[in-house]
């Protein structure tokens, strides 16, 4: 029996589970390393996951408020678009009215220098178009004669259909306007009346007339 030979043949086993024992734990280390990087990513994985739910809900949430400033946009426009057009609106009326006051104006001062027969039909037809614009929409009426007399009416709160007036006329000699009569008299109407002489603004004479009529009609 060979006995150095099966010495050398366990020398040689044992070599090999020296080898097999080393690469099992080297293996084992990496295995161990390895779990330790799966569970390093894992949380990171988590983490990733839940940066991602909080920006999907910011997200939403931001799409949301685009959502409602879009729509309070639209709102917007559509209420700046009706605006222009009521503005454009107010603009077209504005320039009615201007055209209807110069119309009214030279109706008044013809009326208040006596040159009122116009041989035009269209301008007598406006001229009661004129009348009657006054006597519905600011509540008084102007009859012509000596000048022409302003009749207030809805001065009074107590007695609205109480009438108040006063008349003027215009002479072009030294173009100058008179005060014929007023009911009620007040104190104040020689400045007025000399205001009026001065600034050549009827239209504010008789505001500021109707105003004064409000005033006294007030005191009882």
């Amino acid at each position: 029996m060979n006995y150095q030979r099966i010495y050398r043949d366990m020398e040689e086993v044992r070599r090999r589970l020296d080898r097999w024992e080393s690469t099992c734990i080297h293996s084992l280390e990496r295995c161990k390393y390895t779990a330790r990087d799966i569970a390093h990513y894992i949380g990171k994985i988590k983490e990733l996951e839940t940066l991602n739910g909080k920006l999907e809900q910011t997200y939403l949430h931001t799409k949301a408020v685009n959502g409602n400033k879009r729509e309070q946009w639209l709102v917007n426009a559509e209420s700046l678009s009706s605006t222009k057009s009521t503005i454009e609106d107010l603009k077209k009326m504005k320039q009615e009215l201007s055209a209807r006051r110069c119309e009214r104006e030279m109706i008044i001062s013809d009326q208040l220098t006596g040159d009122s027969d116009k041989p035009d039909v269209g301008f007598k037809r406006g001229q009661k178009e004129a009348v009657a614009w006054y006597n519905r929409a600011l509540g008084f009426r102007i009859e012509s004669g000596h000048g022409i007399k302003f009749i207030f009416v809805n001065v009074d709160q107590i007695c609205p259909d109480r009438e108040f007036s006063f008349s003027i006329r215009h002479c072009r000699s030294n173009d100058c306007y008179s005060l014929l009569d007023c009911d009620p008299i007040f104190e104040g109407t020689e400045e007025l009346l000399d205001e009026l002489n001065r600034t050549n603004d009827l239209f504010k004479f008789v505001r500021v007339m109707r105003g004064k009529f409000q005033e006294h009609s007030s005191k009882g």
